[in-house]
């Protein structure tokens, strides 16, 4: 435990050593006081532009123009895929299902799937509706797509 004896002399010097930093100044008030020549007023040079203050808080964002306006909201859908509607084709690959191959007589290949069960021969030549497939089923090479309905041409 500290002794009393320790405790006072410590107050005592902390104290005696701010009443001293807190002393007065030794020059009477209102008396001038000379200045030492190495702060004569020749070697003071004078900012040449006076300080322009900040225009808005530290923190502030920089002024200039205002952002543009989006566009707007799209008059149409923009993540909708196209249904390609009727399509008229070629059997590639054929049978009872559910996958189907289909190329056009502009050449575009197109992996149908369907779980209609239609019987379709490789060579029909068919007219069918066709919309974006939703399920991730792999038909083989093509673009993918559901089949709905079907029309058989001679």
């Amino acid at each position: 435990m500290i002794s009393f004896s320790r405790t006072a002399t410590a107050t005592f010097l902390v104290l005696t050593s701010l009443t001293a930093c807190s002393a007065g100044s030794p020059v009477a008030p209102g008396t001038s006081v000379p200045v030492p020549p190495s702060a004569s007023a020749t070697s003071v040079t004078p900012p040449s532009e006076p300080a322009v203050p900040p225009s808005g808080p530290y923190n502030s964002v920089p002024t200039g123009p205002a952002p543009s306006k989006p566009a707007g909201i799209p008059k149409t859908p923009t993540d909708i895929v196209r249904s390609p509607g009727w399509i008229e084709g070629t059997i590639t690959r054929g049978g009872t299902g559910p996958c189907y191959g289909l190329v056009t007589f502009d050449g575009v290949a197109y992996a149908m799937y369907s779980d209609k069960g239609a019987k379709l021969a490789e060579g029909d030549h068919i007219k069918a509706a066709l919309t974006p497939a939703k399920l991730r089923i792999d038909c083989g090479a093509g673009i993918p797509v559901s089949m709905g309905a079907i029309q058989h041409f001679p």
